[in-house]
């Protein structure tokens, strides 16, 4: 009984994953590549929680998209973070840069959470958007019309935490679909008044049991007492 309440438990928990982009395709781990995204539809990177999908919406495309460069800062835990900077688009342009999760069964009280942070002295305000499609598999930018949590909306030199930072957001709704980062800058680039560096780091995705689960456990919990109490 014990063995298959914990495959139950297993089972209610398999949504749940946790991030911290240590690891990834080549030349991201050793900050070689920092062009993830910018081709047409975006690219499948492989990370140790499974394979997210990066797609850099900005126009034009910059000199780079997501990567990992741990000479700006050091990452909040292991030895990979994932980045993105000015360079996402050109001149004065915005920068709308996305990496999205896996496909995910989205269910109300699930949470996630991610640690954040810019450079120790900004002078080009950051925004990052935390955004959620509930289309399936879908990796067009259009059908990540939810904002769930937005850090630094108002673009101030002061909104985005200077040292690594929790945020954390609670679904109040389900669905299938994923959730993205969006770097989300207007009149950012290399010639704009906004955009500078960015880190993302250690995401966790927690996902709570669907009640049918939960009537199984306990159930099962009822029924353990009940053999219990005849011996």
């Amino acid at each position: 009984m014990l063995s298959s309440l914990a495959i139950v438990a297993v089972g209610a928990n398999a949504q749940s994953f946790t991030e911290s982009f240590d690891t990834g395709p080549s030349g991201f781990s050793d900050g070689t590549v920092t062009t993830f995204g910018n081709t047409p539809g975006g690219d499948a990177m492989a990370f140790a929680s499974g394979t997210w999908h990066a797609v850099n919406a900005s126009a034009p495309v910059g000199l780079t998209g997501w990567f990992n460069n741990n000479s700006v800062f050091a990452p909040h835990s292991g030895s990979g973070q994932l980045n993105a900077n000015f360079n996402n688009t050109t001149g004065a342009n915005t920068i709308n840069n996305y990496m999205m999760s896996m496909v995910r069964t989205f269910s109300a009280g699930d949470t996630i959470s991610f640690w954040t942070r810019t450079v120790d002295s900004p002078f080009f305000p950051d925004r990052l958007r935390l955004v959620l499609s509930t289309n399936g598999a879908s990796t067009n930018v259009a059908d990540f019309s939810t904002v769930l949590l937005s850090v630094n909306e108002g673009l101030t030199t002061t909104g985005y935490p200077n040292a690594w930072t929790q945020f954390s957001v609670t679904l109040t709704s389900g669905g299938t679909g994923r959730f993205a980062f969006n770097y989300n800058v207007p009149n950012g680039g290399p010639s704009g008044a906004n955009s500078d560096f960015i880190g993302i780091d250690d995401v966790a995705y927690t996902a709570v049991p669907e009640p049918a689960t939960m009537a199984a456990l306990g159930l099962g919990v009822a029924a353990m007492i009940r053999r219990r109490n005849r011996k």
